[in-house]
């Protein structure tokens, strides 16, 4: 890339201190200058660390303006430089060309499909009967588009992405490598002495702006759909099972598994490797730390941690016990063996007996 700081002023909306016409060759980490280089200063508590660096530009926060700062660099002023440097980021990213436009040969793809405008398949992909895929979409390598699926405008389908039939995808959907989309939801019954299979024959609905990474599963449901809302983020190697649905702008981090039927609300955000029983509902705004299992129902608002899950403040108080438990047990000890060598009488009594002796 090569940008000078006049262009990253009006992509960033950040102001210049000087020498708009620098030349700004690479975007870097504060920890990690190069020459040419722009990076960024969220706090100005973190001032020593600028003399070494060697970047050429820096976006600092606008409080910065009149501060005598150690760094030799053209300085950039942002009422929030992280959000600037990320527009600066999404710029770049952007001018990066990640696919090969138009349809390659290889691709295997229904007549019977019907393709928006400015769509570009990769090699090898699969596009089943009565598929609808909206403009300016990109599909990798190696993806799998089942019957009768509907895929929105601006998606973005990584390789090894499987989309099995009936499956809705609305606008600017990202699946990234090997998500798996509509696989039938875990469904048996125990009947005549071994386990029946429930057909699942609803879908996945996938909402505008939903993103969801590598490796992760989301079940079509038995009946009606499983449903992600818009700009909901789902991290790597999540369980999503059939029947939940789940509301806006909610974050789901690596390794989360969600049983069936659970309904999951607003702007939730569930940690790594939480676990969710089904047949629940958590309410809007709700957030539940690592590692922690849910058993039942927990209302919104407020956050949670352990197993099973309870308000976190609670679950510390119980954390910070437990850590004085050896202590405890040492005192205790203790206090049996002044009880043994204590004259007999009847609170003695009662007290030994109560104690185990």
């Amino acid at each position: 890339m090569e940008l000078t700081i006049a262009q990253i002023a009006q992509i960033t909306g950040a102001e210049p201190a000087a020498q708009t016409d620098t030349p700004i060759t690479c975007l870097c980490a504060l920890e990690e200058t190069r020459p040419g280089g722009i990076c960024y200063l969220t706090s100005l508590e973190k001032i020593d660390a600028l003399k070494d660096i060697q970047a050429a530009a820096l976006i600092v926060p606008q409080e910065a303006k009149g501060k005598q700062l150690p760094f030799s660099g053209t300085l950039l002023y942002a009422k929030n430089p992280e959000w600037a440097f990320i527009l600066l980021l999404k710029y770049v990213d952007a001018a990066r060309q990640k696919h090969t436009p138009g349809i390659h040969p290889t691709a295997v793809i229904s007549p019977k499909a019907n393709l928006g405008q400015n769509v570009s398949v990769g090699a090898y992909t699969v596009i089943e009967d009565g598929v609808t895929i909206g403009d300016n979409t990109v599909i990798f390598p190696q993806c799998y588009i089942g019957k009768d699926v509907t895929i929105g405008k601006n998606c973005y389908l990584y390789p090894q992405v499987v989309i099995r039939e009936d499956c809705v995808l609305k606008d600017y959907v990202i699946l990234q490598p090997g998500a798996k989309i509509g696989a039938d939801g875990f469904g048996f019954t125990f009947h005549e002495g071994r386990h029946q299979k429930i057909p699942q024959i609803g879908n996945v609905v996938l909402g505008n702006d939903v993103e969801v990474q590598a490796n992760t599963c989301i079940d079509r449901a038995k009946i009606s759909s499983t449903v992600i809302g818009d700009n909901t983020k789902i991290d790597n190697l999540v369980q999503v099972g059939h029947n939940v649905r789940v509301g806006q702008g909610s974050i789901f981090c690596a390794q989360v598994g969600i049983a069936g039927t659970t309904d999951v609300g607003n702007g939730v955000i569930l940690a790594g490797q939480v676990g969710l029983a089904g047949h629940m509902k958590i309410g809007d705004r709700a957030q539940v730390g690592a590692q922690s299992g849910v058993i039942g129902s927990l209302p919104g608002g407020q956050a949670y941690f352990g197993y099973p899950a309870i308000p976190q403040r609670e679950a510390l108080k119980q954390m910070a016990v437990v850590s004085k438990l050896p202590e405890i047990y040492k005192e205790f000890k203790q206090l049996k063996k002044q009880l043994q060598a204590a004259p007999e009488c009847t609170c003695w009594s009662k007290l030994k007996k109560l104690l185990g002796r």
